[in-house]
């Protein structure tokens, strides 16, 4: 499974950005260690002193700053089938609602998911954190992909017992009407 990495600080993130880029990207790759999952060197994005609400270079209008690394993230998932994007901080994608639901949609369309450390607490007390949360929480993985296909597997185990059962169930009301 193809996975990738966003960065991004802010143009307030001034003071040691070098510094905080390799931290967030540190994150990541220990996020991809844990979930097995390998990222190539062609597969690591960042957007250095850019603002949550600007919008990729893909999606903007000529004459508007832009994010050129979040665009190279959406080809990758596009065109290279990414599945995974790991992240430090899922506001780090975007601040600005427009953005994120057209990420949101870009994701559910690709079956992409935001892969995130079910540690990360949102800051309750930034606003940001907050909605960049609401918005894309349906699209964040907290369990790992084994995780996920031993529930799926569970889930498939329960169907086919139910199934047995109601056969069962059917069987023994045809014993009982052949009583009567």
């Amino acid at each position: 499974m193809k996975a990738c990495i966003y960065a991004r600080t802010s143009s307030s993130e001034k003071q040691h950005t070098t510094t905080k880029i390799e931290h967030q990207v540190a994150f990541c790759r220990e996020l991809a260690k844990k979930h097995n999952l390998t990222v190539e060197p062609e597969h690591v994005f960042t957007d250095v002193e850019m603002k949550g609400d600007i919008p990729p270079t893909c999606w903007a209008f000529e004459d508007t700053e832009t994010r050129p690394a979040l665009s190279a993230l959406i080809e990758a998932i596009e065109q290279q089938g990414v599945q995974r994007v790991l992240i430090r901080r899922l506001e780090k994608l975007a601040t600005s609602s427009d953005i994120l639901l057209q990420l949101l949609e870009l994701f559910e369309f690709h079956d992409a998911y935001i892969l995130a450390d079910s540690e990360i607490a949102v800051d309750e007390a930034d606003p940001n954190s907050v909605f960049a949360y609401s918005v894309l929480r349906p699209r964040v993985q907290f369990d790992t992909d084994e995780e996920r296909e031993r529930i799926e597997k569970l889930k498939a185990r329960k169907r086919e017992e139910i199934e047995r059962l109601k056969t069962k169930i059917d069987r023994l009301e045809a014993e009982i009407n052949d009583l009567d």
